[in-house]
């Protein structure tokens, strides 16, 4: 015969089967008459490719434009490639070719030629593959007609019992199986077991089949496992699952063992119902409470947060109970906790202990002491309002007051049981003070609290009896003539004298009283607009005025500025809102679809505190604004420090790049004047000009 590999190419080229070599990475070395004379658009799931070209890439191309045997034929070439296995196996019905044909692939690693893999392609017609067929499924069958003797008896069993091939069909259904899934039996044989199983695992038992078709490795063999199964009317519910495998004819056949465990989940989570959670209120009870305090302690230790523990106890509850029945009583516990519950966070944990006692547990609360404190001060005040409202308790109304204690803390130091003792002591000295309260276990934090407290107090003490005031600092331009003035708030209380913003209005947006505050401002700054439209002096004047981030997340900001306008019939042009770059990026889409519609009214925007936020210049060109202010702070430090000076200028210049105009607040010194009007700065504000005055005092100015 001679030397066999000088006929190596002449004995492969006889060959139908397109047979080619290619290395470890995938490039094809040599390729047989029959792959060379392929055609490119064979309908094959990966398309030929040609000598030097690389096989792995167009097998990644066909799994990319979502083909789903290109996808298989990918992983399987990867794994013989890697190692992992020595050959694969696949064939498919060939897609977009005019007459049916079946397509088979095999690849494998090259006998004693490491590093080479020899990969076969074959096409067949389905019609000469009729008789290979017809045997196949006589042989199942004859499985079949095999076993209709027992399956009278596997028809009587509870267990749903389903036999299907290595393909993934079915087989057999016994009369359990098809009650559990609501099928039929014959509507799903000869069907996908997959048809059974949800979305999700469905390409999982479809990529199990396919391993064991390539390996004979079988993962789920005698491995009783819980999934979910799908019904008929397309609904979700869990089985318990155990497979068996036997071998018929040469053939693997695949026997499930199915068990509906429905009942025995909804029994499960009963259980654990009982045994954590509060039988009348739905609540967690003391059981899950110092699970949950144990866990909470822990998070605190590890982040450094604080956490708090709050224990309230309803005032005169037994006096309830005896005179309204005890039914009463929980029905009245019952939307106590439906109310607790819609104070507190998603995350924060709502208990009812026994009786007429509940713990609520915050977490993640800030690392200051004085800051957690306060936001703990917050829920149990939402708390106190949300009691103010009386229950209806079959017809009775009924009013119901609670006593709460809270201690806050941080890291693990403190027991779940000593940490009820602290929130209880402070429990008992709120019901000492006059009940209806809060009160701290920590009696400096308490002290904090109560002057907290009373500054709310205060707050709306005094805007109930108009002690509030606006002062008006008034802007110029390059050659010092006056342009506007911006309003700024005061506080002249009664008690306290005359109070920064500083003071309050961190507070006032806290409690919500940053509306009626803001809705006063606005309206006091309109009437003086309209003041000043009287006067030929002051006729051109705008006015500025700041809005706070939670005016603008109000769904009613845009009428309310609507509404000021109306009122006091201001020139809306004359009118400018004040927001730094800070509040915005809360919401962006949203402020800025308010933005637009105060555009649509004629009131002008102007950007404060520029340079302090971290907001990005993309976002800063969508904003619809007609003037930057440069910070006072930049201002102060510019003549000495080179970097404000900088930062300065880049102002100057970026806001006349984006048309605005351009203005400094906290000009003191006419040193600080000159510079900016180097820099081509359009207007100035601060003490070198004039210093906050009333109405009446800005003409003498």
């Amino acid at each position: 015969m001679g030397d066999p590999t000088l006929n190596r190419d002449a004995i492969l080229d006889t060959l139908d089967n397109m047979i080619a070599v290619i290395d470890r990475t995938g490039r094809i070395i040599y390729v047989n008459r029959a792959w060379r004379d392929a055609a490119a658009d064979s309908g094959l799931p990966v398309n030929i490719t040609s000598l030097g070209t690389n096989y792995l890439t167009a097998c990644r191309k066909a799994a990319l434009s979502g083909d789903s045997d290109a996808s298989i034929i990918c992983e399987g070439v990867q794994r013989v490639l890697k190692g992992a296995v020595n050959h694969f196996s696949h064939d498919s019905l060939c897609q977009g070719t005019a007459t049916p044909c079946r397509f088979t692939l095999h690849f494998s690693a090259l006998i004693d030629q490491p590093g080479y893999f020899v990969v076969s392609h074959h096409t067949s017609s389905i019609h000469n593959e009729t008789q290979h067929i017809e045997t196949r499924q006589n042989d199942k069958g004859a499985f079949i007609d095999s076993t209709r003797y027992t399956q009278a008896i596997l028809d009587n069993l509870l267990e749903g019992i389903i036999t299907v091939d290595a393909h993934g069909i079915i087989l057999t259904v016994n009369q359990a199986a098809s009650d559990i899934f609501g099928y039929r039996s014959d509507e799903i044989l000869g069907k996908n077991v997959a048809l059974l199983m949800p979305p999700p695992h469905r390409q999982h038992h479809d990529d199990y089949l396919a391993y064991y078709r390539q390996t004979g490795e079988a993962r789920m063999i005698g491995q009783p496992r819980e999934v979910d199964g799908v019904r008929k009317d397309g609904s979700t519910f869990p089985i318990s699952l155990s497979v068996s495998r036997i071998v018929h004819n040469d053939e693997p056949i695949f026997i499930s063992l199915i068990r509906d465990i429905t009942q025995r989940r909804r029994d499960e989570d009963e259980i654990r119902r009982l045994a954590f959670f509060d039988s009348l209120t739905g609540l967690a009870n003391r059981r899950l409470l110092h699970d949950r305090l144990g866990q909470a302690r822990i998070s605190s230790s590890r982040t450094q947060h604080h956490a708090a523990v709050m224990l309230l106890d309803l005032d005169h509850f037994k006096t309830l109970n005896d005179s309204l029945g005890h039914d009463m009583g929980d029905r009245l516990l019952q939307q106590v906790a439906e109310r607790l519950k819609g104070c507190v966070r998603e995350t924060d944990t709502v208990a009812r202990l026994g009786g007429d006692e509940f713990v609520i547990l915050l977490e993640a609360l800030s690392p200051r002491n004085k800051d957690a404190a306060a936001q703990t001060e917050t829920i149990a005040s939402k708390i106190l309002r949300a009691f103010e409202q009386h229950f209806s308790l079959n017809g009775h109304n009924c009013n119901s007051t609670p006593s709460i204690g809270i201690t806050v803390f941080i890291g693990d130091k403190d027991s779940a049981d000593h940490l009820l003792k602290k929130a209880d002591i402070a429990m008992y000295q709120a019901k000492a003070a006059g009940r209806n309260s809060a009160h701290f276990y920590d009696p400096a934090l308490q002290a904090a609290i109560e002057a907290r407290i009373q500054l709310e107090r205060e707050l709306r003490e005094g805007l109930a009896h108009d002690e509030y005031r606006l002062l008006y600092q008034l802007q110029v331009n390059s050659e010092g003539v006056t342009f506007g003035a911006e309003a700024l708030i005061r506080w002249q209380s009664e008690r306290r004298g005359l109070v920064t913003p500083a003071t309050f209005i961190p507070l006032s947006e806290e409690t919500g009283l940053i509306r009626p505050l803001g809705q006063w401002v606005l309206d006091t700054a309109c009437k003086q607009l309209v003041a000043w439209a009287a006067d030929n002096r002051t006729a051109h004047w705008t006015l500025s005025v700041n809005i706070s981030a939670s005016q603008i997340a109000q769904a009613d900001f845009v009428d309310t500025v609507a509404q000021a306008l109306r009122n006091t019939g201001a020139n809306p042009s004359r009118l400018k809102l004040e927001l730094t770059e800070s509040m915005l990026v809360r919401d962006t889409e949203d402020s800025l679809d308010k933005m637009q519609s105060i555009c649509a009214l004629g009131v002008s925007f102007s950007l404060d505190n520029f340079g302090t936020g971290y907001s990005s210049l993309a976002y800063l060109k969508r904003l619809p604004l007609d003037q930057l202010k440069i910070d006072q702070s930049f201002v102060h430090g510019m003549l000495e420090n080179p970097n404000d000076a900088r930062i300065a200028r880049t102002m100057v210049t970026l806001g006349h790049s984006l048309g605005l105009q351009v203005i400094a607040e906290g000009v003191e010194t006419v040193a600080q004047r000159e510079f900016l009007l180097q820099l081509g700065c359009d207007g100035f504000q601060g003490y070198l000009f004039s210093k906050p005055v009333n109405a009446d005092a800005v003409l003498a100015l």
